[in-house]
């Protein structure tokens, strides 16, 4: 399921001078991204949103990213603008606007904001889910591309298993049997599903990238495997830092390249391992 509203408005007029833009100034990356985009602009906003209680706010448009614009609509009213005219309001200051610090940096995770976002929108994705199954161990598969990422509009190619994968993913799954093992492709899922199932799971593998983010809602203590293929060396701490400022665990096994598949028994340790 993807989709993702988007509201092209012209800055300045008079509605809209009482709302503040809010700018992303993220670590690396587009913010059009999950990992970027989650930790360099929705949890920023939503510490902003926290100190300035029911202000009207603009954001830049995030692709498919949009869709979780939503989870602070519960509190504060979000309009959507095109990047062109949140250019315009910064370079004319033609209304009140903020840089927002991203916190997307992995030398800088800030485990007490990400803990107050994850408990904030668990709240409400409980509140919203009902009668999905969840599972003990929670595999992240990579099984589909947004098309999105291969348009003009992208301001990063590629997405999904166009730039990682999992070959024998599936010949894992299934050499495990396990009816505690599901391997769920988070991008045809709703953000409150996707958020609910994080919470639910005590074990969380995926390959290295912007999925692994959503250890974000798992309970401290759990555990995530990370898949982790050759990357360059200022990204390869990202998501063992991400957990250890989140109280999890966290098992690395090694995969050969970006398309490799991965040693069944290795993969089957690790899990043993965080059982």
């Amino acid at each position: 399921m993807t989709f993702w509203p988007v509201i092209a408005r012209r800055a300045g007029s008079r509605a809209e001078a009482r709302r503040t833009t809010l700018i992303p100034n993220q670590w690396d990356g587009s913010v059009q991204h999950y990992y970027h985009f989650m930790l360099g602009y929705l949890v920023p906003i939503f510490r902003w949103m926290t100190s300035h209680p029911k202000k009207p706010i603009s954001v830049r448009d995030c692709g498919p990213m949009n869709q979780w614009f939503e989870l602070l609509r519960e509190n504060h009213e979000i309009e959507i603008l095109n990047v062109g005219d949140v250019l315009h309001i910064l370079a004319g200051k033609l209304s009140p606007h903020q840089v927002l610090r991203g916190m997307d940096n992995p030398q800088k995770f800030s485990s007490c904001e990400l803990r107050r976002f994850a408990a904030f929108s668990s709240e409400i994705a409980a509140a919203k889910v009902g009668g999905i199954d969840t599972t003990e161990v929670l595999i992240s598969a990579r099984t589909t591309s947004d098309p999105f990422y291969n348009s003009e509009k992208s301001e990063a190619q590629q997405s999904g298993q166009e730039r990682r994968s999992i070959p024998n993913l599936h010949e894992v799954v299934e050499t495990w049997s396990d009816n505690r093992v599901s391997s769920v492709d988070m991008s045809t899922l709703n953000i409150y599903d996707q958020i609910w199932l994080h919470t639910q799971a005590r074990v969380l593998i995926g390959q290295h990238g912007a999925g692994l983010t959503s250890m974000l809602w798992m309970s401290p203590g759990s555990t995530v495997i990370e898949i982790l293929p050759p990357t360059p060396r200022h990204t390869q701490e990202i998501f063992a830092n991400l957990a250890r400022a989140l109280d999890l665990n966290h098992i690395v096994v090694p995969q050969l390249g970006l398309h490799a598949p991965i040693d069944i028994e290795q993969i089957t340790q690790a899990l043993d391992q965080a059982r």
